[in-house]
């Protein structure tokens, strides 16, 4: 029997992983329907996210399956939380104009992250 809409069971993930993408080491850790990704640097989170772009499939589509499993992805740098996929994200303008869509950018954590960056 099928019905109208199939509920779909939240996906948990767990991961503790040291990964390097787009030349960037990059620290993964997971717990339950929460992904953190801690890059090195705001370019370095960038670059992830852009590298986005070069995936087989389309990265909406990614950040829409991330949204179908309930499952949220944050993009940290320097302490910051610098973009969420998955749950919740809405990518604004600046997300467009700097080509990280479907990511929802923080300005506040990003500018936050450069100055920071700047001062050291």
């Amino acid at each position: 029997m099928s019905t109208p809409e199939r509920e779909r069971r939240p996906l948990d993930v767990h991961a503790d992983l040291d990964v390097t993408v787009a030349g960037a080491d990059l620290r993964v850790r997971a717990d339950g329907d929460l992904v953190v990704v801690t890059a090195p640097s705001v370019r370095a989170a960038f670059a992830l996210l852009r590298a986005g772009r070069a995936l087989p499939l389309a990265f909406e589509s990614v950040a829409g399956g991330l949204d179908a499993a309930d499952v949220t992805v944050l993009v940290r740098a320097r302490g910051r939380t610098l973009a969420t996929l998955g749950v919740g994200a809405t990518p604004g303008v600046l997300s467009r104009a700097l080509g990280v869509a479907p990511a929802e950018l923080d300005p506040v954590a990003v500018l936050s992250a450069l100055l920071l960056r700047s001062r050291e």
